[in-house]
């Protein structure tokens, strides 16, 4: 009997890990959609609206996005992880969510007009009033949420994302043409939101009732507060800058910044998906099945392919920042060009630390992970407020600086952990800093020899070169070696995970999604 159970959970188990990768795919796939959409956008909403304005809604962002962590109690990501939930427990998750949700919004409109007082912002408080039913919006997803992730139906995520993505769009630009100034981005989260919400609601297809028992839901809570710890952290490391630049710079420098800040987190959010989520389930596979050996040569292959794959984007962003910024953005937004080149550097050890925090989730070194985001988050916090006061250009390089130093730090935990010598993993960077010194070589060069040419052709010119550059070093020196690496992860991901693997890498992509 237990064999033939067992033969029968088979084709269940490879059915749910194919719907899941086909999932992850999609929503990679909708990553980029929404990232071309937005790219597209960008200069045209950049032109239309003004750094001031900009910077505005960046400042009255941070207060919704971290109220919005709280808004569903981490029970989203709990429900994902039940092998069943049953209509009671629904409910009173739906209930208490949309409770929590509600309450939150109502203390950020309390709330908006002290912090209008405090940051001199006296247009600041409508903004973060008008931007609060977010909260509710997404504080009512949550039993649809989980339900997505427990069937690993990550499609329908990607599906959503691209809907709501363009009809923000579509209403931001709109707005935008008519003048309605930082009321545009307004519009734009309301809108996209409405459409998350409607469409997320309509897939999950949960039957809510008007039944609440709070102690069905006390499990979930206290694994969804335990949730919300790392990504509090984590919110804390991306987001609190902006508001000690808005708060002491000012709307205008807030926008340059938001808008520099934007641009180097795309790579991270295109590649993110698929890098990590690969990462993930290839060390977490290993860490149940293979030996210690196994594990170091995935970590450092892991960070070798990363940095390979991520070095040449925030090198050429900060080489050709000036270009890049006058032609897509337009003169308005010259300010934008120092912070951008410096906040590349800090772009990319953002992405190093993340796949080294994966890395430590596939180990189940989940204290040890919320231990180094608070340490991020706090060197954020500590770098931005010493060197604000100094200006845009100072603080956007001292935030790079700092995270440099959280990203040798990780190194240093992440070896010790594996006890492995600190230098072979940082010899994973030595092929993307041979290709980066080519590239920034040839680029410079060339810039100087086509000084007078036009900027749209210099700029074609400086990437096409330098990508050759960076791709000839890589070719000559850790051609052998990547390949190397790729197939380890590829044998790594060959063998059948288990359930529980199968459920943190659903949980995981989901992590992922919502933060992109």
């Amino acid at each position: 009997m237990s064999t033939a159970g067992e033969a029968g959970a088979r084709p269940a188990k490879a059915g749910r890990l194919h719907r899941t990768s086909i999932g992850a795919l999609a929503l990679t796939g909708a990553s980029a959609l929404r990232l071309i959409l937005q790219f597209a956008m960008l200069p045209i909403l950049a032109r239309l609206i003004g750094p001031a304005e900009y910077g505005l809604v960046s400042l009255a962002m941070p207060f919704i996005l971290l109220a919005n962590v709280l808004s569903d109690g981490g029970m989203g990501y709990a429900l994902g992880r039940q092998k069943d939930a049953s209509p009671l427990l629904e409910s009173t998750v739906f209930w208490l969510a949309g409770a929590l949700g509600l309450a939150l919004a109502l203390f950020c409109c309390a709330a908006a007009f002290p912090m209008g007082l405090i940051l001199h912002q006296p247009r600041l408080p409508v903004l973060i009033m008008a931007l609060s039913p977010i909260l509710l919006l997404n504080s009512l997803t949550a039993v649809s949420n989980g339900r997505i992730i427990r069937e690993g139906r990550f499609a329908v995520f990607a599906a959503g994302d691209v809907i709501s993505t363009g009809a923000g769009a579509a209403a931001a630009f709109a707005a935008a043409l008519h003048g309605w100034g930082a009321w545009s981005l307004v519009a734009q989260q309301l809108v996209l939101w409405v459409c998350k919400m409607a469409w997320v609601t309509f897939k999950g297809g949960a039957a809510i009732g008007f039944r609440y028992r709070f102690e069905e839901a006390r499990g979930l809570l206290r694994f969804g507060f335990s949730t919300i710890g790392a990504i509090l952290a984590d919110f804390v490391s991306r987001n609190v800058d902006s508001l000690i630049v808005g708060g002491v710079l000012g709307a205008t420098s807030l926008g340059y910044y938001a808008m520099a800040y934007q641009i180097v987190r795309v790579p991270d959010m295109l590649i993110s998906g698929p890098l990590y989520l690969y990462i993930f389930t290839a060390v977490s596979r290993t860490a149940h099945e293979g030996g210690k050996a196994a594990i170091q040569r995935l970590a450092t292959a892991g960070l070798r392919l990363g940095s390979s794959a991520l070095a040449p984007l925030f090198c050429g962003l900060a080489l050709i920042a000036d270009l890049a910024v006058s032609l897509v953005l337009g003169p308005k937004w010259l300010g934008a060009i120092v912070p951008l080149r410096y906040l590349a550097g800090a772009g990319f050890c953002f992405c190093m630390c993340s796949i080294m925090a994966t890395t430590l989730m596939g180990l189940g070194r989940s204290a040890l992970q919320l231990r180094m985001s608070l340490i991020l988050g706090a060197v954020t916090v500590v770098v931005v407020a010493v060197a604000v006061r100094f200006g845009l250009g100072p603080v956007s390089g001292a935030l790079a600086g700092g995270m440099a130093l959280v990203c040798g730090y990780y190194i240093h935990q992440l070896a010790g952990d594996l006890k492995m010598p600190r230098l072979s993993l940082l010899a994973s960077f030595a092929p993307a800093a041979l290709g980066c010194a080519a590239m920034a070589g040839v680029v410079l060069l060339a810039r100087r020899v086509l000084q007078n040419a036009p900027p749209v052709a210099e700029l074609a010119l400086m990437v096409g070169l330098g990508g050759a550059a960076y791709l000839a070093v890589l070719w000559a020196v850790a051609r052998h070696r990547l390949l190397a690496d790729a197939r380890a992860f590829a044998h790594a991901q060959a063998d059948k995970p288990s359930a529980e693997t199968t459920a943190e890498t659903a949980e995981l992509t989901e992590m992922a999604a919502g933060a992109a």
